[in-house]
């Protein structure tokens, strides 16, 4: 698998972290139980060179020379940040929020909360069927709103719209990343929840990686450099949640750091920096961010809503040739979709 490097790409200059931020970064790292290969951190330009434990408590591997080099560039570029840069950004921010599909009005969210049929959890607490399934599957609620989470996600990368508008190809690299933006976005709710949703967020990680196994193992990886390759693809998708940690800190700036982010992780900076793509993903970043921290606790944790909606463009999307591995997923997603716990 082929996985680019953005460590050349320096991000915006960070105040020390806040709370939301650190505990944000700490639970993705804490909270994924090891595969058969130990997660290690990915290699961000906005990482630490700190020794972090890993979730096993064992100290995670340092980096390597040109990443200490790497590192420490970061750090004096961080120290070096004039106050016409910070002016700058917030200028690039304003912007970006002139448009009012960024912001979700609270009395909107409400629109998007769906309710999904239970027919067991729907039934009298007497009721054998009902015990049987408590007794035989004691997560099963957890469970449900794991693969509800697990649904939302799917449905984000087989929306042909939202791919096109956003230019999002078919290729491994910005599937997963896209897949990752969605979770981080999940995951932003949950580590506000506490932990009570510990688990749950815990479980909707090990979901993604599992969709990134689905992946591999359609893209015919060999067994040999089947960890190696999934261990690689997990540090640069924990990098990206780390970076997306960073740009929260901040809210004067949030939008244009957003941006950034966006350009260096998804887009590796491949695209320009006032591409119309780039900035209709910033948008819907924060827009899909706002309805994250707004739906109701009951709702969110069920996993009873939808995303919001965003317009796109009124061209028909460009119907892009899948590649053999992401077209088996999709019909063997499809076909799984219906099938309940």
């Amino acid at each position: 698998i082929h996985t680019h490097s953005h460590t050349n790409t320096p991000l915006v200059a960070m105040r020390p972290p806040t709370a939301l931020p650190t505990v944000a970064s700490q639970l993705v790292l804490r909270r994924l139980r090891p595969t058969s290969a130990p997660l290690v951190l990915a290699r961000s330009a906005v990482a630490p060179p700190t020794q972090i434990l890993g979730p096993d408590g064992r100290p995670l591997r340092q980096p390597i020379a040109h990443e200490r080099r790497h590192f420490a560039a970061s750090n004096q570029f961080e120290k070096q940040l004039m106050p016409e840069d910070i002016l700058h950004l917030r200028a690039m921010s304003m912007t970006i929020m002139k448009d009012p599909i960024c912001e979700l009005r609270p009395e909107e969210a409400s629109r998007y909360i769906v309710v999904h049929p239970d027919p067991i959890g729907d039934m009298p607490v007497w009721h054998p069927t009902r015990i049987m399934a408590h007794l035989k599957q004691p997560f099963r609620k957890r469970n449900l709103a794991t693969k509800r989470y697990t649904d939302l996600i799917l449905e984000r990368l087989d929306n042909e719209a939202l791919l096109d508008a956003f230019g999002i190809d078919n290729g491994f690299n910005m599937q997963v990343y896209f897949m990752i933006l969605h979770a981080w976005l999940l995951h932003q709710r949950l580590i506000l929840e506490g932990s009570k949703a510990k688990k749950l967020d815990k479980d909707m990680f090990e979901a993604c990686w599992d969709l990134c196994r689905n992946f591999m193992f359609l893209k015919k990886v060999p067994e040999y450099r089947f960890d190696a390759e999934l261990r690689n693809v997990q540090e640069y998708m924990l990098g990206c949640c780390v970076a997306l940690d960073k740009a929260l800190e901040r809210p004067d700036i949030l939008p244009a750091r957003l941006q950034q982010t966006l350009w260096a992780n998804v887009y590796s900076g491949m695209v320009k920096k006032d591409a119309n793509s780039l900035n209709r993903l910033t948008k819907y970043v924060l827009r899909q961010l706002g309805l994250m921290l707004q739906l109701d606790a009951s709702s969110f944790l069920e996993g009873n809503f939808v995303w919001a909606d965003f317009p796109v463009p009124n061209d028909p999307p460009k119907r892009l040739a899948l590649p053999a591995w992401r077209e088996e997923f999709s019909k063997v997603s499809k076909e799984m979709r219906d099938v309940t716990l």
